[in-house]
């Protein structure tokens, strides 16, 4: 039984190597040289008669049988790993690593997370704030929160909160020459628009009744805490979610020229691997994020604002 199954600190090696692309970060994760583990790489593939990575003068690449290969260690390695912890009873007190984008974290969900840590003292909440998506396949992550419309293929997604969006603009901007004393007076206003949402503007102007109208000029920008800096800054009219901009206009850093939001098609979903999704310590962020989130949509609703 179990016959042709390699060592598994061969495996071990293969995998961070396939996973990071690199005989020398592998070697770095794994505290050992990166000649060890080209040696072991070497004797992986003579013990399983075929190439698991093409060398090449900027790096490696896995091979189609290396790919193969490495799907299904991964996926046995993890297993593994699993299972051991649960047996130590260590899985909730494994770190937790999030992805997540970097507005997203700074303007809602780090401020929420002491709760959490003093609901689960157990569970090391590791975050990486980012403006990419994690690739699961090969980033060492184990719950990102994306924006957009969902699902992604091969992942669990679940949308987290619904987000209305509304111009914003530092108070000096709205209360300057040109005024924004109504939705018509955009057209003499530069007007800040996020790359990643382009339709936004057009959605919130059919709802405020003036489809159509043009800015003076557009600046763009590629994530949404710039977009949230720019407006502060007095560079023009942003348009963004109450999610993201609760805090600054609770600060007076932005204000709202116009009563009028609408819902917005793309929002914050919390998206994993399938086979994880259900881990104690990936479950207990889940549910803590869910209820957060709900209690301050009813706090919206209510028109009152929470921390």
């Amino acid at each position: 039984m179990f016959d042709h199954l390699p060592s598994l600190p061969a495996l071990r090696v293969f995998e961070a190597a396939a996973r990071l692309g690199s005989f020398k970060a592998a070697a770095a994760e794994l505290c050992v040289t990166p000649s060890a583990v080209s040696r072991q790489i070497q004797a992986l593939e003579e013990e399983l008669g075929a190439p698991l990575f093409e060398r090449r003068v900027r790096g490696i690449v896995l091979t189609p049988a290396g790919a193969r290969f490495h799907a299904e260690v991964g996926e046995a390695l993890g297993r593994l790993d699993r299972a051991s912890a649960s047996l130590r009873g260590a899985d909730a007190r494994r770190p937790l690593r999030l992805s997540v984008l970097q507005s997203f974290a700074g303007n809602w969900l780090v401020p929420r997370i002491p709760r959490f840590e003093a609901a689960y003292p157990g569970i090391d909440v590791q975050m990486e704030a980012t403006t990419a998506y994690a690739d699961f396949a090969r980033d060492p992550v184990d719950l990102a929160i994306r924006f957009g419309r969902g699902p992604w293929p091969g992942l669990h997604s679940e949308k987290l909160v619904e987000i209305r969006i509304f111009p914003v603009a530092s108070p000096t901007l709205v209360q300057g020459d040109p005024p924004l004393a109504c939705p018509r007076d955009l057209a003499r206003h530069t007007w800040l628009e996020e790359t990643h949402v382009p339709e936004a503007w057009s959605l919130w102007l059919r709802a405020a009744g003036v489809a159509g109208l043009g800015p003076a000029r557009t600046l763009r920008y590629d994530n949404a805490q710039l977009l949230i800096d720019a407006a502060a800054a007095g560079q023009g009219v942003a348009l963004l979610s109450d999610v993201l901009v609760e805090r600054a206009l609770a600060e007076g850093r932005l204000v709202r020229p116009f009563p009028v939001s609408v819902e917005s098609p793309s929002t914050y979903h919390l998206v994993g691997r399938p086979e994880q999704i259900d881990e104690p310590r990936i479950r207990a962020f889940r549910s803590w994020a869910r209820a957060e989130a709900e209690a301050w949509q009813r706090a919206r609703r209510a028109g009152a604002r929470v921390r």
